[in-house]
């Protein structure tokens, strides 16, 4: 029975293991086609074939069984012109009427400025194990202006990718294919100064993995616009007087505390709606618009920190190419403020960001124990304001993608003071290791008399982590979360 029982899980284990190299879709071809016509219109072409291999990308999932597009009936005129699915036989199934559903996009629900913008929602049917669907239609634009940026990724592998850009001759196009050393495929570009085409094959699935580097560098990305001017708003150069009042709570005497605060309350509350700038006109609303509204574009948002931060004194610029990056002046030298997430510290604009976030703490603890049932107490090490810090749980054995980290130099020597007659069980311990391209760790943790003696430094190199470099940082990341807590008993 043992033998049998044996076989069983080691079949078991091989059907596992294929299915979680298997994806659950592939699409067969995706292609985008733009061309900006000589009557000053564009057209915008998609084409998708997607294969569904799997039983989740059906149900568990079921993104792969929808299709929505969004567009602005308002200048934009949507075509379906093919919509099928292939079953495995090779029949056809025409995707039905009743299957194509006009509705308001739900990033759109609870923001009145864009309760005009439509999103066609296609409910594909017949589908089934290795069936394919199929799905072409055109947006047509009454505008000439093209300034697009397109990430060559999906949630399942590429087999053939293609984007085609033409534009008159009255125009010129500029067009940026960024790659990355986290993406193995093949591109084959073809540019004049009116046209661009891009041939991308065998693109892998997106990472799904915790701590990922952004998209942009993980992934692909190409960028291009026409020769007409690209989107500059003009920017409220004033405050935004309406929100004196909360702009007043959350100011700090530390003005790296103040800039941070108000950072965080756009990000926290005003919704961010990623309605492409194309369907806006690649116009943006003003800061007192988006304050009222409680949502607004990457610009938008943009605009109005910008805005409440000239209104708590500090200068501050709005910047980038698609004009969502914010430059705040503290002392005289310009920071990074974008609202594209929580941060931990404001990087120097036009520094690299690998910032070193340096921390030296030199203290003596009265300390607070937890008591543990048999006799036992319990002493944790405080966590200092900007340490750095990982979920250790997280941090799978095995990895093949990049690991976003935050290079740092810190160092801890604590003097505990202990009760008398209370000792400390868990073994003394003392680590000294460099981990090649990673870091060095000490920890040094002893107990002398009435007191504990504990030295910690942790020095990290490097911003990302590289699969091959990953099993080095877990194992370090684990010895330093490892020796953050301590036992002791009453003799």
């Amino acid at each position: 029975m043992r033998k049998i029982f044996a076989i069983s899980a080691i079949v078991c284990f091989a059907i596992t293991s294929a299915f979680a190299q298997q994806p659950d879709a592939e699409y067969q071809l995706l292609r985008q086609r733009y061309t900006v016509n000589a009557d000053g219109s564009t057209d915008y072409n998609f084409r998708k074939e997607i294969k569904l291999i799997r039983n989740r990308a059906i149900t568990a999932y079921a993104d792969k069984g929808e299709t929505f597009i969004v567009y602005d009936p308002k200048y934009e005129v949507l075509t379906i012109n093919e919509s099928y699915t292939i079953r495995p036989d090779g029949s056809r199934v025409q995707t039905p009427e009743n299957a194509f559903i006009e509705q308001l996009p739900s990033q759109c629900a609870d923001c009145g400025r864009f309760n005009g913008i439509r999103e066609m929602a296609i409910v594909h049917t017949a589908l089934e194990y290795n069936c394919v669907i199929v799905l072409d239609y055109t947006i047509h634009r009454n505008a000439d202006l093209v300034n697009e940026t397109i990430q060559l990724v999906e949630d399942c592998p590429v087999r053939l990718y293609e984007v085609e850009i033409t534009v008159p001759e009255k125009y010129e196009l500029i067009a940026n294919l960024k790659r990355t050393d986290y993406v193995d495929a093949k591109f084959v570009e073809n540019k004049t100064s009116h046209s661009y085409r891009l041939v991308a094959t065998n693109l892998p699935q997106s990472f799904n993995a915790p701590y990922l580097p952004s998209a942009a560098t993980l992934y692909p990305t190409l960028t291009f616009y026409n020769g007409t001017p690209q989107f500059k708003p003009e920017f409220d150069e004033e405050g935004l007087p309406e929100a004196m009042l909360t702009i007043v709570n959350l100011m700090d005497d530390n003005p790296f505390h103040t800039v941070r605060a108000i950072r965080n309350h756009v990000v926290d509350n005003i919704h961010l709606n990623d309605i492409p700038a194309s369907l806006l006109g690649y116009t943006h609303a003003t800061a007192s618009e988006t304050w009222q509204s409680g949502c607004g574009t990457a610009t938008d948002r943009a605009v109005l920190l910008a805005a409440m931060l000239r209104t708590a004194g500090f200068k501050a610029r709005v910047y980038g190419k698609d004009f969502t990056q914010v430059a705040v002046t503290i002392d005289t030298m310009e920071y990074d403020a974008t609202p594209n997430g929580k941060i931990r510290h404001l990087p120097v604009i036009g520094e690299a960001h690998d910032v070193v976030n340096t921390i030296d703490v030199k203290t003596t603890i009265d300390p607070k124990f937890d008591t543990l049932e048999g006799g036992y107490y319990r002493y944790s090490i405080p966590t200092e304001p900007g340490a750095y810090h990982i979920d250790v749980a997280r941090l799978t054995p095995s990895r093949t993608a990049p690991l976003l980290t935050q290079p740092c130099n810190e160092n801890y020597t604590y003097t505990v003071k202990l009760p008398k007659g209370m000792k400390m069980i868990s073994p003394a311990c003392q680590i000294d290791k460099k981990f090649d391209g990673i870091g060095t760790l000490h920890i040094k943790v002893k107990q002398s008399g009435r007191k504990l003696n504990i030295e910690r430094s942790l020095v990290l190199e490097k911003e990302i982590v590289t699969a091959q470099d990953y099993d080095k940082f877990r194992q370090m990341m684990t010895a330093w979360a490892g020796n953050c807590q301590f036992l002791f008993k009453m003799k």
